[in-house]
């Protein structure tokens, strides 16, 4: 059905009831649906008053003219029954249900035009009125095209006064009840062409709505698409970049040279926090571009990696850092959560000048109330309105890049809706500011304990990247810290590789060139092994679908650009662990 005939037949009109061929196949199946959808209500009604009427029949009447009539009776509600079940069958063609739906109503008012007639022959004077609910329920109820219900409707009236004529009854009382019946089925008919009318125009708008939905998912599809091409073709080299920089950081050389790999490490950072901002904000802005994985785990190494993390920053401006954390855990998406907290503890190191910025977590009955608190400036009522919109920076008017591009909060709430976490915010001018983020407290089984990534690595790893500069750039960082790397560009070399000497951790990319993934790739280097071998992944996807295909293969991913402090940390632990013998 495309956007174009809908637009076409909505500028044409549609007085005579009508589409064109196709629009009126789709729309004779739409009223097919919406008849089935009734069905439940409607059959048992229609059923319960004939029983309702024969029952009367026998307390108001003869039993001799109760009898008489009860066949008819029976009649209909048959009617109504076999239309009941035949309507609901899968297998019956579109025309089929409206034919078996109408001729039930025909049958229903036929019936008690006989049954009136019949009555009066025997000198019972039963009213007419009957008919008249038949008729509200046919036009109010039933569903029935206008022309269908018109024609049925009209039809039984008829025959009501024809069989009057037939069987001589008086002139004027039958010109009386012909009025009235003409009448009522006059304003039915007008109320169903109505009503049917205002119906097509419905779902000519439905159906326009429905593609202008189709056309904005795939849109926001083939944004997502292009979000997850230019995240990997912008990390890469941005990467590299990270790595090298880090790298002429402990070559270390003159004083003019460090200055310089210094700043260099610095600018990289930056770029990728800008970079990492504005995919994150772009990520979330699409309708299905972030979806919670909430899960059970302990929050104290989480707060812990975090404060690690700041500390170089929060030591070179003299703020003091403080991390006050009850024994517990939390059931939330620990990425996205990471993602907002790091967002918040920035945003103070940015923004708060303060003194003192603290992280805590505190139970609260059946909740865990986290903090972001600091000794800064604080904020204004008025500010406190601006501070979570997009590039929204209230000390930053010149736009200095170092500063971040304000979009810092502006994703933290949207991380909050995303992970229905309640979030507030409370602050007074020089009081500094309150974040607060209430998360649901879960159980968690005990912790392993902690290994401190500071200290010399030791140990054999294999490397899997297809890009020469990433690969070079990474292999000579972990080299320098003191571990032999085996540096492969595909799949074939590094299973070559596995066969001269085994290795104690796997680090692939992702993205490989070749056939497979990074995941896939590890799990043929596990099967050549015969072990389940330690590994991470390199990516600029951190989606929470991949996350959910790491856990299971016990592979930890690791977001690009490579922080090296948080890959230094992962290293320490991970060759320290024992492979499992699969």
């Amino acid at each position: 059905m495309s956007e174009r005939l809908l637009l076409a037949q909505q500028r044409r009109g549609y007085r005579s009831l009508r589409f064109v061929a196709e629009l009126e196949a789709d729309f004779a199946e739409h009223r097919v649906q919406r008849i089935r959808r009734r069905l439940p209500l409607i059959a048992p009604t229609a059923a319960l008053f004939q029983l309702i009427y024969a029952a009367l029949d026998f307390m108001l009447m003869p039993l001799s003219v109760s009898l008489s009539v009860l066949p008819l009776r029976m009649l209909a509600l048959a009617a109504v029954v076999l239309s009941f079940f035949y309507c609901r069958r899968s297998d019956v063609p579109t025309v089929g249900v409206p034919l078996a739906y109408a001729a039930a109503y025909w049958l229903n008012g036929v019936s008690v035009a006989l049954i009136v007639h019949l009555c009066w022959q025997q000198g019972v004077p039963m009213p007419y009125d009957g008919l008249f609910l038949i008729l509200l329920f046919g036009y109010a109820l039933l569903g029935l095209s206008f022309r269908a219900i018109s024609l049925c409707s009209w039809s039984f009236c008829l025959l009501f006064i024809g069989m009057g004529v037939l069987f001589g009854e008086t002139g004027g009382e039958l010109a009386y009840q012909g009025l009235f019946l003409f009448c009522a089925n006059l304003i039915g008919s007008v109320g169903a062409y109505m009503q049917e009318h205002g119906q097509r125009g419905a779902w000519l708008n439905l159906r326009l709505l429905d593609l202008a939905r189709q056309r904005a998912e795939a849109d926001d599809a083939r944004k997502l698409r292009l979000l997850a091409a230019a995240s990997h073709d912008l990390r890469q080299p941005l990467n590299a970049m990270g790595l090298y920089a880090e790298h002429l950081v402990e070559q270390g050389g003159d004083l003019q040279t460090r200055r310089i790999s210094t700043r260099l490490a610095a600018s990289v950072e930056q770029l990728g926090r800008l970079l990492q901002s504005l995919l994150d904000y772009t990520r979330l802005t699409l309708p299905g571009g972030v979806q919670a994985r909430p899960h059970a785990f302990a929050l104290r190494p989480l707060l812990e990696r975090l404060i690690a993390e700041v500390a170089p920053e929060a030591q070179q401006q003299g703020l003091h850092l403080e991390l006050r954390c009850d024994d517990c855990g939390v059931r939330s998406d620990p990425l996205l959560l990471e993602r907002l907290l790091r967002n918040l503890l920035n945003n103070a190191l940015l923004h708060a000048q303060a003194q003192h910025l603290t992280l805590s977590a505190r139970r609260d009955g059946d909740a865990v109330v986290l903090t972001v608190a600091d000794d800064g400036r604080g904020l204004s009522e008025a500010e406190q309105a601006l501070v979570f919109e997009e590039f929204r920076q209230l000390d930053n008017p010149g736009r200095n890049a170092e500063r971040g591009l304000g979009l810092g909060l502006a994703i933290v709430r949207q991380l909050a809706e995303v992970l229905e976490h309640p979030l507030q915010l409370h602050s007074q001018p020089g009081a500094g500011a309150r974040f607060v983020l209430q998360l649901p407290l879960a159980e968690v089984p005990a912790q392993a304990p902690r290994i401190d990534g500071a200290q010399a690595l030791h140990g054999r790893i294999l490397l899997l990247e297809d890009d020469a500069t990433g690969r070079e750039a990474l292999a000579g960082l972990l080299r320098r810290w003191g571990c032999e790397v085996q540096a492969c560009a595909d799949l074939a070399s590094a299973l070559q590789a596995l066969q001269q000497e085994a290795p104690q951790l796997l680090i692939s990319d992702y993205r490989l060139a070749e056939k497979g993934d990074g995941l896939q790739a590890i799990e043929r280097l596990r099967e050549a092994a015969g072990q389940m071998l330690p590994a991470l992944l390199i990516t600029a996807d951190l989606s929470p679908e991949l996350h959910e295909r790491c856990l299971p293969a016990h592979v930890i991913p690791l977001g690009k650009p490579l922080l090296p402090a948080r890959l230094r940390q992962v290293l320490a632990t991970q060759l320290q662990v024992r492979p499992v013998l699969s």
